[in-house]
C-alpha cells in the first residue's frame, strides 16, 4: 500500500488534499483518541510528512511511477512470452529421430524416443539482465534521493566509545529510531504549530524535540531533505540532533548505554536555547548552525535534558 492509499487519496492528489485527509485520519487513529490505532497512525504520519512536502512528494511520485512501470513491464513480459527452437536445434532433433528409427528398424526392437532438452537462450539472457536491472534501479533511486540543491559542510569526528557488528538499515524520513528511549511522542490535536526542519549538515540526521519538562518528538531527516513536523505544542522547544552516515541498529554506545547510531562521522549537538514555535516556523540545521553546542552521547540521551 503506497502513501496515497494510506491517506485514502488517488495518485497525484494535491498537497491541500493531503493535509485535509491527514486531519480527518488523525481524529480517528491518534493514540490519544484510539490507543489501538498507534501503528496505523504512524503510517499515516509518515505518508503525510512525505506528501505534504513539495520536494519529498516529487521524489516519491518519481519512485512510485518507476515501480509501477517496472511491474507493468514484468507482467507484459510474462504474458507475451513464447518459446522457439533455433534452426540448428531443429536439425539436431531431426538427426536423432532419423537415427533412432533406423536403429529400431534394424534391430526389430521397440522404438524409443529420446527426450532432448532444448537450450533456451532466454534463460541465459534473464540471468544476465536481472542483476543489471537491479543495479540500474538502485542507481536511479540514489540519484533521485540526491536531487535537491546541495548543502555541503565538513563535520565532526567519529565517536570513540562505540562497538558494533555492522547491521546498516535504510531509514526513511519520519522514522523514529529513538522514540522509545525518551517516551511517548506528543501531538496537539486541536491544531498546534508546524515546524519545518531543513537538513543542511551534509550528513543524515536524527532530530529530537523537547520542552523544558518532557519529550515531544524525534524523527530521521536525510541529507539535503526537509521534514514538516505538525501538531506541536505551544511551549518553547529545544531542538537537539545527531548527525552521521549509515545508521546501524546494532551499534552500541558504551558511554550512554544505548544501541543504535550512525556508524560513520557520528556527532551529537545540543541546543543552547529554546525556540518559540509560534514565532519560529522554519529551522535549518547544520555543522555551523548558530545556537548549538557539540556534545557527547551521554548528554544527548538524557531523558529530561533541561
Amino acid at each position: 500500500m503506497n502513501y496515497y492509499e494510506i491517506l485514502g487519496l488517488s495518485y497525484g492528489a494535491s498537497i491541500s488534499d493531503v493535509k485535509a485527509s491527514f486531519r480527518q485520519l488523525a481524529k480517528l487513529y491518534h493514540p490519544d483518541v484510539n490507543p489501538e490505532g498507534l501503528e496505523h497512525f504512524a503510517k499515516v504520519l509518515r505518508a503525510y510528512e512525505t506528501l505534504s512536502d513539495p520536494v519529498l512528494k516529487q521524489s516519491y511520485d518519481y519512485k512510485l511511477n518507476y515501480h509501477q512501470a517496472q511491474t507493468q513491464q514484468q507482467t507484459t513480459a510474462k504474458t507475451n512470452k513464447t518459446w522457439s527452437f533455433s534452426e540448428k536445434e531443429l536439425k539436431r532433433r531431426q538427426y536423432y529421430d532419423e537415427h533412432i528409427r533406423k536403429y529400431a528398424k534394424q534391430t526389430g526392437g521397440s522404438t524409443a524416443t529420446t527426450e532432448v532438452k532444448p537450450h533456451y537462450n532466454e534463460f541465459r539472457y534473464i540471468l544476465y539482465a536481472t542483476p543489471l536491472a537491479v543495479i540500474l534501479f538502485l542507481l536511479i533511486m540514489s540519484l533521485a534521493n540526491r536531487s535537491n540543491p546541495s548543502f555541503s559542510e565538513k563535520n565532526g569526528s567519529p565517536a570513540h566509545d562505540i562497538t558494533h557488528n555492522p547491521t546498516n538499515i535504510r531509514l526513511q524520513t519520519g522514522d523514529d529510531p529513538y522514540g522509545s528511549l525518551f517516551g511517548s511522542p506528543q501531538y496537539e490535536l486541536n491544531g498546534g504549530h508546524t515546524l519545518l526542519i531543513k537538513n543542511a549538515s551534509g550528513k543524515d540526521m536524527i532530530v529530537c524535540l523537547f520542552t523544558k519538562e518532557s519529550f515531544v518528538r524525534s524523527f530521521y531527516v536525510a541529507d539535503n531533505f526537509s521534514a514538516e513536523i505538525p501538531q506541536l505544542p505551544d511551549e518553547r522547544l529545544f531542538v537537539n540532533f545527531s548527525s552521521g552516515l549509515n545508521f546501524d541498529k546494532s551499534l552500541y554506545l558504551e558511554q550512554a548505554g544505548v544501541t543504535g547510531a550512525f556508524s560513520t562521522d557520528l556527532s551529537f549537538y545540543k541546543a543552547k536555547n529554546s525556540i518559540d514555535p509560534k514565532e519560529v516556523t522554519e529551522l535549518s540545521l547544520g555543522f555551523n548552525a548558530p545556537g548549538f553546542d557539540k556534545t557527547n552521547s551521554l548528554e544527548f540521551f538524557k531523558r529530561m535534558i533541561h
